[in-house]
Formats: C-alpha cells, structure tokens, sequence
C-alpha cells in the first residue's frame, strides 16, 4: 500500500487520465468522460485500501466501465421518456383536434397529420416547438406574443420545421424526383459537399475529401471538368439512396451537368459514385424550351412526382428529345428543364 500512496498526486493523475480516456472511448463526448473520471477516482479514493497493488490499473478500467454502462442506461431510459411523452402529447392534441368545434372535419385531418409527422420525424425541441405552434392555432404572432421572442427567430425555425413535415410527408407518399423529398438538413449536407468538392476540383486536392468518399476508392478518379458556379441540382431517392444531378457552369460560361450518388451516415454525405459529367446534353431554343415547361405546367406531376402527359403531347417531347428514354439536360437559354 505504502508504493501505491508514494507520490499521491501523480499516482491519482495517472488513474484519473485512465478512467477519462476509456470513457471517452466509449461515449464520445468530452463533458460526459470527465463526470465519468471523477466518478471512478471518487470511488477508487473511498475502496483503495481493499484493492491488491496489482490490480489498481484494472480496477479503474472496470470502475469507469460499469459508469459508462450506467450512462447508457440512463440515456436508454430518457430516450424512451421523450418517446412516452411525444406518445402522450400526440395523444392529447389528437383528442384536443377530434372534439374541438372549431375545425371542420378536413381540417382535422390535416392537423392529425401533422402531429403524426411531427411525432416521427422532429427532434425533441422541433416537436415541442410544433406542438406550442399547434396549440397557438399556428399563428407565430402569437407565439411571440407569449415567449416575448423574435418573431423572425420563430418564424425561420417553424419554416425549417414545416420543410422537414412536408419533405418526410413527400417521400412517404412515393414521389421519386424532386427537390419536394430533401429536408433543410439535407439540402446543407449536399450544399456543404458541393462547395467542397468545387475548390478541392479547382485545387487538384480531391484527397482531403477522404471522408465523403471513404465508401468509394477515387485512387483513379481524374474528373476533367471545371465547375465555376453550381446552378441547380434535382434529387431521386430510393430506398435510403439519393441520386443528384447537378448543373453547372464551366470556365467559357457554358451550361454543363454530373451526376452522383450518395448515401448519408451520421448527419454526413458519402459518396457511392463520384460525380460524373453527362454523356449527353440536349440544347434546345426558347421557343421550345417554353413550350415544354408550359406543357409541364399544364400537367402538374402527381404524388409520385411524375408528370401525366397525353399521348400527343408526349410524343411531342420524345420527338424534341430524340426518342431519348434515359437522363438529360436541357439549356433554354438562362433556366435549366431536367427530363427523365
């Protein structure tokens, strides 16, 4: 006992550095491993006397574990709290909307709706946030009325809040093809890559990206093409998988397009394919440019995201496309039309 007392501090400093990195290893956060290495020392400080000189090392290791589980534990039961209480308040809105008087049966449905959506799909303060704006009769004035907040603050946050409903509303209902699908997150995850991907493009540096393509070898992967502004993009998913198809302007000022897929992993973008220009592109006059976004808009696309034309006109536009079946691109002088 008397060599493990030898020179206290150090010896303490040493167990407390052991039990705080084996924490961190195992719950990742900087804040929670140090709460778990003061835990372990207090312990160790209180049973020291009864533990064999071999065994202190192993003794701190198994100590800061056995926290670490608790840490687990607790956090598996907050989690199934919050989903208790997301159950409970979803519940009483629903009967809150059903037995109110003041809603027409549509509308209640609507509202029934969006608290499902919300209860699914928003993190804690997301749906807390919804849910006092759904008790507000949705008016943020009122809202800020009683926090005495920003009404801007409140309004961009109920705005983000109603893009993620509407994103995750869509992809349920199966449309395929669309900016409709991409919620505010991932709309910044791809804004984030494509920003990335264009200065390490100009910059020959594509191998600091590591991280978006550690899915996919690039050993060989020589893009030749140069992106000075990003235009557009359009979006399918299937089944967890988003293909994008991005246009661009190149350095003589011409309109060009690639396309890429990726798969998203804790809240980051990793690439399946790298980006790919176009094999074909399809230039068209604004004459018939506008013809066919109009037809388009005469035919607004269903809840697949398609657009049901008739025969004629679609043959109209298989005639201008070249019978082409596959992806393309079409210029129209200052918008970009895609056609699948």
């Amino acid at each position: 006992m008397a060599d493990v007392k030898k020179n206290d501090a150090e010896v303490l400093k040493k167990y407390h550095k052991l039990a705080y990195n084996y924490a961190l290893y195992k719950v990742g956060s900087l804040e929670v491993a140090e709460d778990i290495a003061s835990q372990t020392l207090y312990s160790y400080l209180l049973k020291r006397d009864r533990i064999l000189h071999e065994n202190h090392e192993g003794w701190i290791v198994n100590a800061s574990k056995n926290y670490c589980n608790q840490y687990f534990e607790l956090i598996k039961k907050e989690d199934e709290l919050h989903k208790s209480l997301k159950r409970n308040v979803a519940d009483e809105l629903h009967h809150k909307i059903n037995d109110s008087l003041d809603f027409l049966s549509q509308e209640k449905f609507k509202l029934s709706d969006a608290v499902d959506d919300a209860k699914d799909t928003l993190s804690d303060d997301e749906f807390k946030t919804y849910i006092f704006y759904l008790q507000c009769d949705r008016s943020i004035k009122k809202m800020q009325r009683i926090t005495e907040g920003s009404y801007t603050a409140l309004k961009q946050k109920i705005s983000r809040i109603n893009r993620k409903i509407k994103a995750e509303t869509f992809q349920r209902m199966g449309v395929i093809a669309t900016k409709k699908i991409i919620t505010p997150q991932i709309n910044n995850i791809i804004t984030k890559f494509l920003l990335r991907f264009k200065e390490n493009l100009e910059n020959n540096t594509l191998d600091k990206m590591f991280y978006y393509f550690s899915k996919k070898n690039i050993g060989s992967y020589r893009p030749r093409f140069y992106v000075k502004e990003v235009l557009d993009y359009e979006v399918e998913l299937d089944d967890s998988i988003y293909s994008i198809h991005v246009v661009f302007t190149n350095k003589q000022c011409e309109d060009e397009s690639f396309y890429f897929s990726f798969t998203v992993e804790n809240n980051s973008l990793k690439v399946l394919q790298p980006p790919t220009p176009h094999q074909e592109h399809l230039q068209l006059s604004i004459e018939e440019g506008n013809r066919i976004l109009n037809m388009l808009k005469q035919y607004p696309e269903d809840s697949t995201g398609v657009h049901n034309l008739p025969d004629e006109e679609l043959q109209l536009i298989k005639k201008l496309l070249g019978e082409k079946d596959e992806w393309g691109f079409l210029y129209c002088s200052n918008f970009v039309l895609d056609i699948f």
